[in-house]
């Protein structure tokens, strides 16, 4: 893709790298007569005729390179009007005062928050001082708070930017997958730790790889398990078999077969700072790590707020069968949750008659 003098886009080869997408952007943004200032992600990527979670990507690191200024606007559910914004999650405040509309309301970053960028003073030197609004008309949807932290690369660069330790924003949905190797402690002790490592060292890139495949984002990893976010349970799901289909075909490239556990729920948690570190906490993340525990490995195990994601996607031919559907009891949680045991579909053999 190309940028004309004008300012149009030419879609022969839309790139799809951070690398080519910031080389991109930082050619837009020069361009004179082209908006600069406070740029809706969603309008942008239509713009540019490039995918909104790719351009999230490439604007995250256009942050971190000098090129945008990051905005984190907050608008108030109640009137709709936009009570203050902060230019990083350290400055956010999880109950906020409108005084358009004399209300106090919790932060929610997949509801009250939008994410825009602008080109930062020294881009605009380059444009002889010139600051251009975005033009009104087009698709002005916002991108939420959250939109930005399911991309990989707010984590890669930006992990270290969360809430103070004594806040913690709300985000009303999210969907989360837990993974474990089975039998790693053996794994250790019959390959010996350098092997052992290396195994689970490629295990984690197959996951990583498919993680970001699915439009999800790796939160960390603890021991050999993992932790990723993504907007849909779908997504999540599709993640987790892919990555057990990818471990299974590359086992013997790997030097032995490595089992893995999974587990989904989608619901509401908090972002906070742990350990220095942006982190996801509470109900939705103790809810999916209980459910992981019932894995037996080679399958994934969901709520029924996953499976109500994967119903609304319609998918014609879906890739898992259900194997197994049964009330579970998780610790810390006061009823038994309804789970479902789901596995790979088996390819369609045909018979000859």
């Amino acid at each position: 893709m190309s940028i004309g003098s004008q300012g149009h886009t030419s879609t022969d080869s839309p790139p799809s790298n951070p690398a080519a997408l910031l080389n991109l952007l930082r050619e837009y943004l020069r361009l004179p007569g082209e908006p600069n200032a406070r740029l809706n992600p969603r309008w942008l990527a239509k713009r540019l005729d490039v995918d909104e979670r790719d351009l999230l990507n490439a604007l995250a690191y256009a942050v971190r390179d000098g090129l945008v200024e990051l905005h984190w606007e907050v608008y108030c559910p109640l009137c709709g009007r936009k009570p203050e914004e902060f230019g990083s999650l350290k400055e956010a405040r999880s109950e906020i005062e409108c005084v358009a509309c004399e209300s106090n309301f919790d932060l929610h970053l997949d509801r009250d928050v939008r994410v825009t960028f602008s080109a930062t003073e020294a881009l605009r030197r380059v444009r002889g001082g010139e600051v251009v609004p975005t033009p009104p008309e087009g698709d002005q949807t916002p991108t939420r708070g959250l939109d930005l932290l399911l991309v990989p690369a707010f984590w890669e660069l930006f992990s270290g930017d969360a809430p103070a330790s004594d806040e913690s924003l709300r985000i009303g949905r999210v969907a989360i997958l837990f993974t474990d190797l089975k039998g790693s402690t053996s794994m250790y002790a019959e390959r010996g730790d350098p092997r052992a490592y290396t195994l689970v060292r490629d295990h984690f890139a197959i996951l990583g790889e498919c993680i970001e495949r699915n439009r999800g984002s790796l939160v960390k990893t603890i021991g050999d398990a993992v932790m990723a976010s993504f907007a849909s349970g779908a997504d999540a799901v599709r993640a987790a078999l892919e990555s057990q289909a990818e471990l299974c075909a590359r086992a013997q490239d790997m030097g032995g077969e490595l089992v893995l556990k999974a587990g989904v729920h989608a619901g509401a948690c908090l972002a906070v700072r742990l350990n220095d570190r942006l982190d996801f906490f509470g109900g939705a993340v103790n809810t999916a790590a209980r459910v992981q525990g019932l894995s037996r490995g080679d399958d994934v195990v969901v709520t029924d707020t996953v499976v109500t994601d994967i119903e609304a996607e319609e998918i014609e031919k879906p890739k898992f069968r259900i194997a197994e559907s049964f009330e579970a009891e998780l610790r810390g949680l006061p009823a038994p949750v309804h789970v479902r045991r789901l596995v790979a579909a088996r390819p369609e053999v045909s018979r000859k008659q």
